[in-house]
């Protein structure tokens, strides 16, 4: 049943996958013609030149993979099977209207880029705005610039004359150290000293006998899909409201420490508040809670909100209990003296439960620690509702 909902989904979706080991051997796909045990890069040629990236567990993400004749942008990422790290390379089909437009930019590029160097051409409008977005290189066979259009002079601010005879690889670099010649992503310095990305379609250009003579390579600035990519990874490493590192990234840092110190803190009846003030007075006051507790923190100590109204300090190593436990009280007094001033009429007062949890014998993940710090929290709540009762 599952395998059949996954096939559904991927269909639906237009999506294409390869699982494949730390080997790179191919464990599994869909809608791919790929044989198990075989090498992916030898499906995926794509994938030549990132597998430091892959094995590193970077997300690479490759735009405008063409096969059959569509478009597809591909993925790769981890992916884990039971206890088994294995890796997806995923495939998503792009839009109709993407297609076209490639497509009619890819003839338009031939026509007016490759083929027709005509000086009318040159003149036309159509040809100028192209040169003014794409970097037009011809490069020889040896790797050569033999001819550039005048997007790339004004790109890396030089005469044309500077730039032919020289190699390629001095002005753009692959975004991978192996196996340059394939990659079709390149990194360039303009004359700010910036980098920028670029996707890279070649062009190969034969001779009668069908021996390649000379290749031509557009070049288009993807750095906004790098920006892109940068959110989302910052998406997924932090809270949306706070800001703050989320439960994934905290427990990805406290898998990294020796002798890691971990404090639970619990906002008291907040439910409560949200009933009574409503959702953006609540989120307001987690805003004002988070702002208290970071300006007493030192520095080398995180504060990360799990979920809801849950957050977690991860004190730096060498901090003693005794110190800490006298900053959590001091952190809870300063909550409680410190209420929101959310109107005039709503003035919205605060109490935290605190615990305390650190790294022994028993505990070596960070799971388990934080297992440990609730079950300590959970404590400390029911012995707060006992006294008050």
């Amino acid at each position: 049943m599952q395998e059949q909902l996954l096939s559904f989904i991927c269909e639906k979706n237009g999506v294409s996958y390869i699982l494949f080991d730390k080997d790179f051997h191919i464990k599994d796909s869909f809608e791919i013609d790929a044989k198990k045990e075989s090498s992916v890069q030898d499906v995926l040629w794509e994938l030549v030149g990132f597998e430091e990236e892959i094995l590193a567990d970077k997300k690479v993400a490759i735009p405008m993979v063409m096969r059959e004749g569509l478009y597809y942008d591909l993925f790769i990422e981890p992916f884990y099977e039971k206890e088994q790290k294995l890796f997806i390379a995923y495939m998503q089909k792009k839009s109709k209207e993407t297609e076209a437009y490639a497509n009619v930019l890819k003839e338009i590029n031939k026509k007016t880029l490759i083929f027709d160097t005509s000086d009318e051409k040159k003149e036309s409008r159509s040809y100028q705005e192209i040169n003014k977005r794409l970097l037009t290189l011809h490069v020889d066979a040896q790797g050569k610039i033999s001819k550039v259009n005048d997007a790339v002079t004004y790109f890396f601010n030089c005469e044309k004359a500077s730039m032919i005879g020289v190699h390629f690889s001095k002005f753009f670099t692959p975004q991978s150290s192996k196996n340059k010649n394939k990659s079709s992503i390149f990194v360039a310095k303009n004359s700010f000293d910036k980098e920028i990305f670029f996707h890279a379609d070649v062009i190969p250009l034969s001779d009668k006998k069908g021996n390649v003579i000379e290749n031509i390579i557009i070049a288009q600035d993807i750095s906004y899909l790098k920006e892109i990519e940068k959110e989302l990874e910052y998406a997924q490493e932090h809270d949306t409201l706070t800001g703050l590192p989320n439960r994934h990234a905290i427990l990805r840092m406290i898998d990294t420490k020796e002798d890691a110190t971990i404090a639970l803190l619990d906002i008291d009846s907040f439910a409560t508040i949200n009933e009574e003030y409503g959702a953006h007075a609540a989120d307001m006051l987690l805003k004002h809670i988070v702002s208290l507790i970071e300006a007493l923190l030192e520095p080398g100590d995180v504060l990360a909100r799990l979920f809801g109204d849950s957050f977690i300090i991860l004190f730096e190593e060498g901090k003693t209990k005794e110190y800490i436990n006298v900053l959590l009280k001091k952190i809870a007094q300063t909550i409680q003296n410190n209420p929101l001033y959310y109107t005039h009429e709503d003035i919205i007062t605060a109490k935290i439960t605190t615990a305390l949890a650190s790294m022994q014998s028993d505990i070596d993940s960070a799971q388990d620690l934080l297992q440990s710090a609730q079950k300590a929290l959970k404590r400390e709540k029911l012995l707060k509702k006992a006294a008050l009762s």
